[in-house]
C-alpha cells in the first residue's frame, strides 16, 4: 500500500482540529506510515500556528469570552484575512470541547479556559507535528525551528527564521528546484495550459514563481515570498511516486499532481465535531 504524504491542510486537520475533523482526515489516509515534510511543518508554523498564537495574545485584551467571540466575527480591518479562518476554527473547536464538558461557567472563566486550551493546542500541536509522523526533507528546509514559548508577560511567541528564507546557507530550495527542473517545468507548463477559468490569481502567482526558480542557479539567494507561492507545487514535487498526497485543496492540487502522475486523496467534509 502507498504511504500518505500530508499537505498543510490535512496536517492541521489531524493535529489541531476537533475530533470530527481529525476522524475525517484519518479516514482519507491509506493504512501505513504517514509522511510529514519539514517544508509543510514550516508552512504551518508561519501561517496557521502563528495565527493561533496571535489569537491567544489578542484574547488578553478582553475580560469576556463573549466579547472576544464577537470581536473575532466582526470583520475588523485590524485582522488579516489569512488569520480569520484559523481564528473562527479555533472558536468552533473550543465550543465543541465545551459541549463535552460537564457544568457551566461564566464568561470570564470561559475566556481563561479558552486561552488555556489555545496554549495546549499550540504546544501539543507543535510536538505532534515534529514527532508523530515519518519526517522527510528533500527540499532542504530548516530543521532547527524553535518551539512556541510562553513569555513572562503571559503572551506566546515562536521565533521563526523567516528573514533567512531564500538564503543559500539556510535553505536548499533553489538547489532542489535545479535538481528537479524537468518536473518543475512540467508543472509550470501544465498550469499555463489550464483553461482561463481555472487560472485564478493564486495559480498565476504560482506559475510566475515556478518560472523564477527555473531561471535560478544553485547557491544563489532568492526572494522568500516566491517559496510561499510555490507551496502546493513543491509539496507535490517532494512527494515520491509511491506516496498518496493528502490535501483538502483539490482545486489546486489536482492539476499539479496530475501533471506529475501522482495521486491525491481528499478528506470528506466533517459532518460533526465529535
Amino acid at each position: 500500500m502507498p504511504d500518505a504524504f500530508l499537505d498543510s491542510s490535512v496536517l492541521i486537520g489531524l493535529v489541531f482540529r476537533h475530533a470530527g475533523e481529525r476522524n475525517a482526515c484519518r479516514t482519507a489516509l491509506p493504512p501505513g506510515p504517514v509522511i510529514c515534510s519539514r517544508y509543510v511543518v514550516f508552512e504551518v508554523a508561519r501561517g496557521f500556528l502563528r495565527s493561533l498564537i496571535a489569537l491567544h495574545n489578542y484574547s488578553r485584551e478582553f475580560t469576556s469570552f463573549a466579547d472576544l467571540h464577537q470581536a473575532a466575527y466582526s470583520g475588523q480591518l485590524r485582522f488579516k484575512p489569512y488569520q480569520m479562518a484559523t481564528w473562527l476554527g479555533a472558536f468552533t473547536d473550543y465550543l465543541a470541547a465545551l459541549e463535552a464538558e460537564d457544568g457551566t461557567c461564566g464568561e470570564a472563566d470561559k475566556l481563561e479556559e479558552f486561552r488555556a486550551k489555545l496554549r495546549v493546542w499550540i504546544r501539543k500541536g507543535w510536538r505532534s507535528m515534529t514527532r508523530d509522523f515519518t519526517p522527510i526533507n528533500r527540499i532542504g528546509c530548516r530543521e532547527d525551528l524553535l518551539p512556541p514559548i510562553l513569555k513572562g508577560n503571559q503572551t506566546m511567541d515562536q521565533t521563526l527564521p523567516i528573514s533567512e528564507c531564500g538564503q543559500p546557507a539556510a535553505c536548499r530550495l533553489q538547489a532542489f528546484a535545479v535538481e528537479n527542473a524537468d518536473e518543475l517545468l512540467t508543472v509550470a507548463e501544465a498550469l499555463e495550459d489550464l483553461p482561463k477559468k481555472q487560472k485564478d490569481k493564486e495559480t498565476e502567482r504560482r506559475i510566475e514563481a515556478l518560472r523564477y526558480f527555473l531561471a535560478g542557479q544553485p547557491g544563489t539567494a532568492f526572494e522568500g515570498e516566491k517559496c510561499h507561492r510555490c507551496g502546493d507545487a513543491l509539496i507535490c514535487l517532494e512527494a515520491s511516486p509511491n506516496h498518496v498526497i493528502a490535501t483538502k485543496n483539490r482545486k489546486h492540487f489536482q492539476p499539479i499532481a496530475g501533471a506529475l502522475n501522482k495521486t491525491i486523496t481528499v478528506p470528506d467534509q466533517a459532518r460533526a465535531t465529535k
